[in-house]
């Protein structure tokens, strides 16, 4: 197998191999087993961190205040007479948070008795106009002389002078209980689910689409539970002058939209049942093949389908706000094969991965890992699924028994496939035993537009900065430069993509290349053409669109004299399978006249 090996060769045929003696049985398996289920005790510890609070607060809080109210309903009210009531502020590093302060005395069945508890909350808070309302109520009743007080009769030195449930309070707590024991419950049922599809020893793997809509649910739900105290504040906030608290608005909104996502999600489960890949082999090796069956809980499916493999690198970055960098080592995109039982649509697939790709793997803050994407139908109910693969090193083959048919047919399409997005991308000529080949200005728009508008954003940050320093410090000037050393490189980078064009010609085992800018000659090379050997497909780039990812690949040449120097043919084709038929199409010239 060769790295740059063709698709297109007229006698390839998917092996099904009966060496299936490297699956995921034995010392491996139970290794494997035994790292999901300590995952699976990590999530469930993790999640106690925010259950265990949320419960605490439940207890402590709403479950003992409703308590205390029933348990003061048999109480007795007695007049009261008030000495003393207090609003006591206390102030913190970023908020003021207030307290009742008070003094008053009564008489139970003769004896006079000293108390000081307002209610059943002593806890400071700024929650509503509850301090300040409560204290004028008070001071109002005892001015008036219908001051009372709940007195415990089986502990007459017990009493409370409001009997109140503050509801509002309550409600702005039970927010703080939902969400925090809601991602603690969500972290330990996705470590048991996890841990659940991992140790069923049959190779089945999920898209994760069943629990999509749960997710998007939660988090629509977050952002309308925490953003509701505000949203009720805005009558009273708009009536003192306060127009910015309409900005909360946005946050509910936002759940509404995630909301909409979970009902589609949803929607979309239902119709399509739960997906599962039976892989075959399990684990897929990244030296022999990556093969399985997805099970789609409908029938009677008419679409354009296809099914994509990535091998993918994942950096996690460090720090406070850190974010993780993918990029795709190899992607390869087919058609599945499609078979109906009963009322199921099965699709089938094999692939064979380049050599030297990495399996799966997590080492620190980097990971590799295998991606498969399935899309089907569009309408009514659009069907995209999502799968993470497990990968081993081995040489396992596939036992699928892909018909002969569908092979050859696949095979027949995406040599059609190459050939027009080869003519598409580039301008080729043969003639009596003469390839030219031009690759011209233009092409890879949005590529070379986005790079150059990136280096434009970079380097007016850069200037800006440049130009603030003057006014507040040296540091400014160093991050304008770090700012202009990314930026401007981009701009012309892109400029240059913009306006950049190759000429090929190939006679007599000689190539010569002329690379123009916009039509003006930069620079000519010229080497000999005598093996196979020298031609290079080399990925030089790839772009990345949600889950789709373009790849563009460039073909070079090495020097026949066996020099380091290397010459470039073609570039800026985003097409693999379209770079893999021209290298054929060059090899070709090696041995024959006649190109195909």
């Amino acid at each position: 197998m060769s790295a740059n090996k063709s698709r297109f060769d007229k006698n390839r045929v998917t092996k099904n191999s009966k060496n299936n003696n490297s699956t995921h049985k034995g010392s491996k398996n139970k290794d494997s087993t035994n790292k999901k289920v300590s995952s699976h005790w990590g999530t469930t510890i993790f999640g106690l961190f925010f259950l265990l609070p949320a419960i605490v607060l439940l207890v402590m809080g709403p479950l003992d205040t409703l308590r205390i109210h029933f348990m003061t309903s048999t109480w007795d009210q007695v007049p009261a007479q008030l000495n003393d009531i207090q609003v006591e502020s206390h102030y913190g590093d970023d908020s003021t948070t207030y307290s009742l302060s008070s003094s008053y005395t009564y008489q139970y069945f003769g004896t006079s008795y000293k108390g000081s508890r307002v209610g059943y909350d002593t806890s400071n808070d700024n929650i509503g106009d509850w301090h300040s309302e409560t204290a004028s109520d008070i001071r109002r009743a005892a001015s008036s002389g219908q001051l009372t007080v709940w007195v415990n009769g089986d502990n007459p030195s017990e009493s409370y002078l409001v009997r109140d449930v503050r509801l509002y309070k309550m409600f702005f707590t039970l927010i703080f209980v939902l969400v925090f024991g809601g991602v603690g419950v969500g972290v330990m049922l996705f470590g048991l689910h996890s841990s659940k599809k991992a140790t069923h020893d049959n190779g089945i793997v999920y898209s994760g689409q069943n629990y999509k809509h749960w997710v998007l649910g939660f988090m629509a739900f977050i952002f309308t539970a925490i953003s509701l105290p505000a949203v009720l504040a805005i009558p009273s906030e708009m009536a003192s002058g306060n127009p910015a608290i309409l900005v909360v608005i946005v946050f509910p909104l936002i759940g509404a939209g995630l909301g909409f996502g979970a009902y589609k999600s949803l929607k979309n489960w239902r119709y399509y049942g739960p997906t599962p890949l039976l892989m075959n082999p399990c684990p897929g090796k990244n030296n022999g093949q990556v093969g399985g069956e997805i099970t789609i809980a409908h029938s009677s499916l008419r679409a354009n389908w296809s099914v994509t493999l990535q091998c993918i690198r994942k950096v996690q970055g460090s720090g406070k706000n850190s974010s993780s960098r993918e990029s795709v080592l190899w992607q390869r995109k087919t058609t599945p094969e499609i078979r109906e039982v009963g009322n199921k649509t099965l699709a089938r697939f094999v692939f064979e991965p380049d050599e030297n790709l990495p399996a799966s793997y997590r080492k620190g803050r980097t990971s590799v890992f295998w991606r498969l994407t399935l899309v089907g139908p569009q309408a009514p109910v659009k069907l995209e699924r999502h799968f993470v693969l497990p990968v081993e090193e081995g040489t396992t083959q596939s036992t699928l028994a892909l018909s002969e048919a569908h092979v050859q047919q696949v095979t027949k399409e995406e040599l059609v496939d190459a050939r027009e997005s080869m003519n598409s991308q580039l301008d080729i000529q043969e003639k009596n035993g003469e390839m030219y080949i031009a690759s011209d200005a233009g092409r890879n728009l949005s590529m070379s537009l986005g790079m150059a508008f990136m280096g434009f954003v970079f380097s007016g940050v850069g200037i800006f900065l440049f130009h603030q320093a003057a006014k507040e410090g040296a540091m400014l000037y160093f991050m304008g430069v770090v700012f202009s050393l990314f930026g401007v490189p981009m701009v012309m980078g892109g400029i240059f993509m913009l306006g950049r064009s190759l000429e090929t010609t190939i006679s007599d085992g000689i190539v010569h290349t002329k690379r123009a800018w916009f039509g003006r000659a930069l620079w000519r090379r010229k080497v000999s053409f005598n093996s196979a050997d020298q031609i290079i497909l080399k990925k030089s780039g790839s772009m990345t669109s949600g889950t789709k990812t373009t790849e563009f690949f460039n073909i070079d040449l090495k020097d026949a004299s066996g020099a380091s120097r290397k010459v470039r043919i073609a570039e800026g084709l985003d097409n693999r399978e379209a770079g893999e038929l021209l290298v054929e199409r060059l090899k070709a010239l090696l041995v024959s006249d006649e190109l195909f």
